[in-house]
């Protein structure tokens, strides 16, 4: 029988963000720069509200272990002399858009679902299910992205390994095996009933369908210029 965190694996790996047709292109060289910059906005928003659950998580739950982790992420992340945010900014900028239109993009429709979703997340479901929402269902989904995107980014965008432009995507290779891997521990260690778990199954499969959602949109707006999905004709 597969153990809790081989289910929850599977669970995530049925609507993998990874496998979706956007990041196919990108991995096969078939954006322009500009086009890889509007997912980078978009990731700027998702990530920027991501760092807010942590931050609401941390306040609220009073295990020692799971506040040290999401402190020391949102550390990581938040570090002001080298903002993970701000990486993001380095890569638009060197795919010809400027810094300021991050900022000053369009939150997306997709996006915005995945934000709200998220907090409903934070105020309707159990503190252990909605961990397993955020560290299995949508924080672990990046690891295995960058590792798909950094070979294009050397092979198809002539980016060199180690190039301060790429550094949000190459970062969070190790970064994110390290989060990952607790964060698959802390979500084993409290999901301890049959209750919790089973939560937590549906809301790694929830995360999944909404950051899917969420590709799309970019997918229709830096492909074809779209702000929704609304049909043609």
């Amino acid at each position: 029988m597969a153990t809790f965190r081989e289910q929850l694996t599977a669970r995530r790996n049925q609507k993998h963000s990874k496998d979706h047709p956007f990041f196919n292109k990108w991995a096969a060289g078939e954006l322009t720069k500009e086009q890889t910059a509007l997912y980078c906005q978009q990731h700027f928003h998702f990530v920027g509200e991501y760092l807010n659950w942590m931050a609401y998580q941390a306040s609220q739950i009073p295990h020692r272990d799971v506040k040290t982790y999401l402190f020391e992420n949102l550390g990581d992340e938040e570090n002001p002399d080298d903002r993970h945010l701000d990486m993001l900014k380095d890569y638009v900028v060197s795919a010809g858009l400027p810094r300021e239109s991050v900022d000053a993009s369009p939150v997306l429709v997709g996006t915005e679902g995945l934000q709200n979703w998220g907090w409903r997340m934070m105020y309707q479901k159990p503190w252990q299910a909605t961990l397993a929402g955020m560290f299995i269902g949508l924080e672990s989904q990046f690891l295995d992205i960058c590792k798909k995107l950094v070979p294009a980014l050397h092979k198809h965008y002539g980016y060199k390994p180690g190039q301060r432009e790429i550094r949000f995507f190459e970062e969070h290779i190790g970064a994110d095996e390290i989060h990952a891997g607790k964060g698959f521990a802390i979500v084993e260690k409290y999901c301890n009933t049959p209750e919790l778990q089973e939560i937590a199954f549906k809301t790694v499969e929830e995360a999944t369908v909404r950051r899917w959602r969420y590709m799309n949109s970019i997918y229709w707006y830096a492909l074809h210029g779209k702000l929704d999905d609304t049909p043609e004709g």
